[in-house]
């Protein structure tokens, strides 16, 4: 995925799509998605919009707790996408392995789990790695329109570690005290995005969509790019219903090292030695589930 979002925003920047527009759009496709889901399986219309009253209308309180995730991933989403228009996505995702950290550390705060002392030090490691990315980093010397500003590529990432971790944490807490389907809860999370998303367009690219138009910059990769990252969206809410969210992010370290060969190879783009991404990927994975029901 971050690999797409980088080459659908490494362009020229008249070519370049609204990222709030994106994000509209995400929302609707999941919105689309879900319902269609709960329709199809319910197999009755007058079903679904019963649920939907249920979830939304005779459920307030756990409603009103859902516009906290649905707030922050909507931001995140945003952030995203400037993230990647400013770091290569090997360099993106080895930095966004931070969310890890912050992600444990929430855990240990709202939900009580423990970590040992070798998973303190794997996260310590993890820290120090992330760091050493930060310091060695050099954008891309490939001619571009869009001018690369890597430090405010990497505060989008820390700050995206930060308020997906929270969210993550605080969402899983709610799906697994809730009743309602998963399906059911994206429906909410997208019904309480979508307003979000107007508002940001309104409010940051208003001008620029009136004068170039909704779809500025869309082509089948944009559209490829905006299905898989809605759909893949919704199979998180799945494994943080049924898992959670260290197994979450310990599952996104798979996708480093495929990267990293990726794109060693296909664009010449700047990668990080094998061994350094290997070292940061040990660290990761010392931090598994133990017994008694820590991590």
């Amino acid at each position: 995925m971050p690999l797409m979002a980088r080459y659908t925003r490494y362009r020229a920047e008249d070519d370049v799509f609204f990222t709030t527009v994106n994000v509209f759009m995400m929302e609707i496709v999941k919105l689309v998605a879900c319902t269609a889901i709960i329709i199809s399986t319910s197999k009755s219309v007058l079903k679904f919009l019963a649920e939907l009253k249920e979830a939304i209308y005779d459920n307030p309180v756990e409603t009103v707790k859902v516009c906290v995730p649905a707030l922050i991933y909507t931001l995140q989403n945003n952030l995203y996408l400037l993230a990647l228009t400013h770091l290569e996505a090997t360099t993106f995702c080895v930095a966004y392995q931070m969310k890890i950290f912050t992600t444990a550390m929430f855990m240990y705060f709202f939900l009580g789990k423990k970590l040992s002392l070798k998973q303190w030090i794997a996260l310590a490691i993890l820290v120090v790695g992330v760091a050493d990315v930060q310091l060695v980093y050099a954008p891309n010397e490939a001619t571009s329109a869009i001018e690369q500003k890597p430090l405010l590529g990497f505060i989008s990432v820390i700050v995206m570690c930060f308020t997906s971790a929270f969210a993550g944490v605080y969402l899983e807490k709610v799906l697994k005290e809730s009743n309602t389907s998963v399906w059911m809860q994206n429906i909410r999370l997208a019904l309480i995005g979508l307003p979000i998303s107007i508002m940001s367009m309104w409010f940051y690219e208003g001008e620029q969509i009136q004068r170039s138009g909704f779809f500025h910059g869309w082509d089948f990769m944009v559209v490829v790019f905006t299905l898989t990252n809605s759909l893949g969206g919704l199979l998180i809410a799945v494994v943080i219903k049924y898992a959670d969210n260290i197994l979450k992010a310990l599952g996104a370290g798979m996708v480093i090292v495929s990267i990293v060969m990726y794109t060693m190879f296909p664009y010449q783009q700047p990668a990080f030695e094998f061994q350094r991404m290997s070292n940061n990927q040990a660290s990761l994975l010392m931090i598994k589930p133990t017994k008694g029901g820590q991590l």
